[in-house]
């Protein structure tokens, strides 16, 4: 009797372990991440006034909610047809964002809200150099010309540097960046790697 009482409050107990704890990342080591939150940070004008570079990009690791708010804001679905934050040369919508920090390399997806772990063999420690995360954007030659990717990818960007800036966190957009190292670790083209983003979480 002592051992079935034993093993129902080990069950009960493991039951609500698990109740308690999300299970945000599967076998593969992808994330999903929460639903962002839509609301609320700092007037759009402040952040305007406030924006700026800063390099000390060095802070605390993200959350999967700090992720999870800040893909959105640079480029996530805002309506039932797909639209997203950004606007992108007849809606071709090719600017894909991939997530890097210490725990590894990610491509977001952003139909599902999920983050798809990218094994690679790359070190790749020296683009991330130290940043709590940097975003990396990409584009498929094959949906859209370069110049307007170029373009696109600047309204993505903004709208990350303005969400950092709401937060507080510091940011700086890149255009010195190992191309062919991130082209191999992502399986593209040197060309279709456009710039980095280093963050710095505070």
């Amino acid at each position: 009797m002592k051992t079935l009482f034993r093993t129902c409050c080990l069950a009960a107990l493991a039951a609500l372990t698990f109740a308690a704890v999300p299970v945000l990342a599967d076998d593969a080591g992808d994330i999903r991440l929460p639903t962002p939150e839509k609301s609320g940070g700092m007037p759009l004008l402040d952040a305007l006034a406030a924006r700026k570079s800063n390099r000390r990009t060095t802070g605390a690791a993200p959350t999967h909610q700090q992720l999870a708010n800040l893909l959105w804001a640079a480029n996530g679905i805002t309506r039932p047809d797909g639209k997203r934050t950004a606007p992108s040369a007849m809606n071709r919508q090719e600017i894909d964002i991939a997530v890097l920090t210490a725990e590894g390399l990610y491509e977001w997806d952003e139909e599902e809200n999920k983050l798809e772990r990218e094994e690679t063999r790359e070190d790749l420690s020296d683009q991330l150099n130290g940043a709590s995360v940097m975003l990396i954007f990409t584009y498929d030659k094959d949906d859209q010309t370069p110049a307007y990717a170029q373009v696109d990818c600047g309204f993505v960007g903004q709208n990350a540097y303005l969400y950092c800036t709401s937060q507080q966190w510091n940011c700086v957009f890149l255009g010195s960046i190992d191309r062919a190292k991130l082209a191999r670790a992502l399986e593209c083209d040197a060309d279709e790697v456009l710039y980095g983003m280093r963050i710095g979480i505070r």
